[in-house]
């Protein structure tokens, strides 16, 4: 049975992971889109509390429309707007009715009654509704672009990404974001940074999305789809991972099958085998300043001469930049409940210099475009043995 049929048949024994995949992998026309936020911001204007998403869901389907944006165009009625949507609503339905804006007392809400006051209050929401709903969606509509052809390399990451679709929506959705917005994986293979051949290790592989990039990639280029501009993938790398945690590692493998190498190790221990290429991306700061030199000298150890190792890591010498990342990493460590977690960061130029007494000739190279961080990309090369 062939992947895109596993793929399938576990979403549609997902009802909720089928829905969510198909509304965040549409492709709205600038109308569709005018249309969910128009029906949305009606639906939120609203006094129906509690069944505004179930109301939202059922017009978007109706109209064949995206319900995710339908549903966040009703949150135009918070908790900041509900207070005057609702003085708004009450006037207006009562100026229709009764040909005057309303004194607002307890007096005046008593002796109107329940009934008409409410009537007063849903009549004068929908009119909001359709005013606001109508140039919100103006607004949309017009700031809209229609939806491009995808490029190969759009193509790469979501077929990368389609992989993990069987070991859940979360790591689909993680891979498929991190694949678009760190500019990492996509710049290796635009600037042509791996070896054509040998075995490739990925210490801190997480997921394996490095891994899954590169299978795909291959597959992609001998179909003959490729970004024009780059170069041919690597074809003939032996491919590896390792990282310390087991849940992280389990899903690599059933996405990458036995196309990779998979192993869960404490990298502060590890011992790397005899290898050509070592990725050690956005990991080291992670450990402590002895314990990265410790593993960068059992890396040079393992590789052969004029072997290559590619280290992702903020500079801690990029001001602003800088300060932004670590309060990322912070806030993501308490997500994960990583609340002991302690970063030792290093400027560039001191990663360079410990790289060199390594034994590595090192150059960094920015790799945060696009993006408010800090990262470089260290690419060092295992000296030459006289």
């Amino acid at each position: 049975m062939n992947r895109t049929v596993k793929v399938r048949q576990r979403v549609r024994r997902h009802p909720v992971a089928k829905m969510y995949y198909r509304l965040r992998t549409r492709r709205d026309t600038p109308r569709q889109r005018a249309l969910a936020v128009f029906m949305g911001v009606v639906v939120g204007c609203t006094p129906l509390y509690g069944l505004h998403i179930f109301m939202c869901l059922a017009l978007a389907r109706l109209t064949n429309v995206n319900g995710i944006t339908t549903y966040l165009a009703a949150f135009v009625n918070n908790p900041l707007t509900a207070p005057l949507i609702f003085y708004l609503s009450l006037g207006t339905g009562h100026w229709l009715f009764m040909g005057e804006w309303p004194r607002l007392s307890w007096d005046e809400a008593r002796a109107a009654g329940m009934w008409h006051l409410g009537r007063h209050i849903v009549v004068g929401s929908l009119i909001i509704g359709l005013v606001l709903g109508v140039v919100c969606a103006a607004l949309v509509y017009w700031v809209s672009k229609p939806p491009r052809e995808e490029t190969p390399a759009q193509q790469l990451v979501e077929s990368t990404a389609r992989r993990y679709l069987d070991t859940g929506i979360f790591n689909w959705e993680f891979v498929r974001g991190k694949l678009t917005y760190d500019p990492l994986y996509l710049g290796l293979l635009k600037e042509n940074m791996l070896p054509r051949q040998g075995r490739l290790l990925d210490l801190g592989c997480g997921r394996g999305q490095l891994l899954a990039l590169l299978g795909a990639a291959t597959g992609m280029h001998a179909r003959g789809i490729w970004q024009p501009e780059w170069p041919a993938p690597p074809a003939n790398l032996t491919l590896a991972g390792v990282d310390m945690h087991a849940r992280h590692v389990g899903v690599a493998r059933e996405v990458l099958a036995d196309r990779a190498e998979l192993r869960t190790e404490n990298l502060a221990t590890y011992q790397p085998p005899p290898c050509e290429t070592v990725t050690l991306l956005d990991v080291l700061f992670y450990m402590s300043p002895s314990a990265q030199q410790q593993l960068i000298a059992r890396v040079h150890a393992a590789l052969a001469p004029g072997g290559l190792l590619l280290i992702r890591e903020p500079d801690m010498a990029a001001g602003a930049r800088f300060t932004v990342t670590r309060l990322a990493e912070a806030f993501y460590g308490l997500c994960r409940g990583r609340f002991k977690q302690r970063y030792h960061y290093r400027a560039a130029a001191e990663w360079t210099h410990l790289l060199a007494d390594a034994g590595f000739s090192a150059k960094p190279r920015p790799m945060s475009a696009g993006t408010p961080f800090a990262n470089v990309l260290i690419e060092a090369r295992k000296r030459q043995t006289l």
